[in-house]
Parts: C-alpha cells; structure tokens; sequence
C-alpha cells in the first residue's frame, strides 16, 4: 500500500503544481488574454473587414492623437495621473473612432473570411500594440502596476517599435 500512497502524493504534487503554474501564467497575462479576447469577439461580430479597419484605425488614430494641437492642453487640465490617463485614453477613442467609420465603409467585408489562426494572431498583435500604447503614450503604468512578465515585454522603450509595428507585419501575412 505504501506504493500507491506514494504514487498518489506524486500525481496530487504533479497537478497541484501545473494548476498553480497555469493559474501563475494566466495571471500575469490577464489583462493581454482580455484585450485579446476582445477583439476576437470583435473580429467575429465585426467580420473580416471589421478587424482590418479596426487595425488600420488604430493608427490612424494614433497620427491623429499625436498632431491633434491641444492634445497637452487638454490633457494637462486633469487633475491627477488618473485623470490624465483617462482623459488620454478617450482622446485616442475619439481619434481612432472616426477614422474606423469612414475605413469600415471603404473596406466593407473584404473578400473571403479569417480562418481562427490568422484571427487570433491580428487580436493578439492588435491588443499587444494597445499594450505597447497604454505603457509609452497613455503612462497607465503609472496609475496600475502590471505584473513582471507583462512589464519586461511592454515597459522597455526599445520593445515600443516591435509591438507598433507587430500589427502590420501580422496584415502583410494573414491578408492577401
């Protein structure tokens, strides 16, 4: 019996052990799984010409957030880091709203569908750059402290351009 009993404690140390692991991971990843799985439901409600204007949006958006004049003005009349943050982050919303209506119509539904590889790619590259975004333009590393993985891949200010970019180099494979 001492045999099975050890083989037990074994296995429950073995699963007890990958749970915590798995549990490990998706915490310090949580906020990236969610952003991403947001825009995979995005991406399936909106269909393939709805992820690809989104995309194409979000730098726009970026350009229009970046020249628009009273940006800092605006920005600066919060009151708090909160504040700024937020105020920063609707500014961008509002940037990147208004180029995905026109963008939308002109794509329409594009042609065929995204099989789930290439849709899940383009919301996990897409939630990545809005990673890259909210650490570098929108400072909300200043108001939540992410955990350590999360920060070593989106904090260093060498790793902005990759995560920028991630995008349209995900669009130049996954759309033909």
């Amino acid at each position: 019996m001492n045999g099975l009993d050890g083989i037990a404690t074994n296995v429950t140390n073995i699963a007890s052990h990958g749970a915590s692991s798995a549990w490990l991971l998706i915490g310090n990843f949580l906020v990236l799984f969610v952003i991403t799985l947001l825009m995979i439901g995005f991406s399936y409600k909106a269909g393939r010409g709805g992820i690809i204007s989104l995309l194409v949006a979000f730098y726009a958006g970026y350009a229009l957030y970046m020249v628009f004049p009273y940006t800092k003005d605006i920005i600066g009349a919060g009151s708090s880091v909160l504040i700024k943050a937020i105020i920063s982050i609707v500014i961008y919303a509002i940037c990147t709203f208004i180029p995905f209506h026109f963008i939308q119509r002109l794509v329409g539904n594009g042609f065929g569908v995204l099989s789930f590889v290439p849709r899940f790619a383009l919301s996990f590259l897409s939630a990545a750059f809005l990673l890259a975004l909210a650490y570098h333009v929108f400072h909300v590393s200043n108001i939540y402290t992410f955990p350590g993985p999360i920060n070593s891949l989106f904090a260093p200010d060498q790793f902005f351009f990759w995560w920028f970019v991630a995008p349209l180099i995900g669009l130049l494979f996954f759309i033909h």
